[in-house]
Formats: C-alpha cells, structure tokens, sequence
C-alpha cells in the first residue's frame, strides 16, 4: 500500500488557489507526490483539503519543507497549513 498525505489550509480565494495548484502540478510530480483528491469544504468555502499518494517518502517530505513549496504557498494565499502523513500499516 502507498504512503498518502492529507493536506489542509486556509486560502484567500480558494478559485484564485486552484489555479495556482493546477499549474503546479508538474512540480508535485517531479518530487514523487500524486494527486488524487482536492475538496473545498463546503462549511468554510476558503479551506481547501487535498489528498495525495507518495511515491517517494523522503523526496516528498524534502518537498514539504522546501522554501519552494513555501513560495508556491505565498502565491496561492495559503495560511494555516496542515500536513498528515497516513502510511500503511
């Protein structure tokens, strides 16, 4: 079974988000990180929730922690970011 990461944040316009997420797909796929699932939730329409499978633990986590990630984040107006790493048992 896959390693698969539950993010979740607060957006400033989740439309304006998803823009930008999409057009960073390639750069997700290049550090071994495919999404599978993208929610906004319907209580609190800027908090989006994204489901990914990891192919590569240790490439995606340097991912996660890059400043990269964290511009790609300033771009998208992400704040109060949550990541749940869910590995098979």
């Amino acid at each position: 079974m896959a390693t698969h990461v539950l993010w979740q944040a607060d957006v400033a316009d989740f439309d304006a988000w998803l823009k930008v997420f999409r057009e960073d797909t390639a750069v997700r796929k290049s550090a071994g990180i495919h999404d599978l699932h993208v929610w906004r939730d319907p209580a609190r329409p800027d908090h989006a929730v994204a489901l990914f499978e990891i192919s590569d633990l240790e490439r995606a986590t340097a991912f996660l922690e890059s400043e990269e990630l964290a511009m790609h984040h300033e771009r998208g107006g992400v704040a109060h970011i949550q990541v749940k790493v869910l590995s098979p048992e």
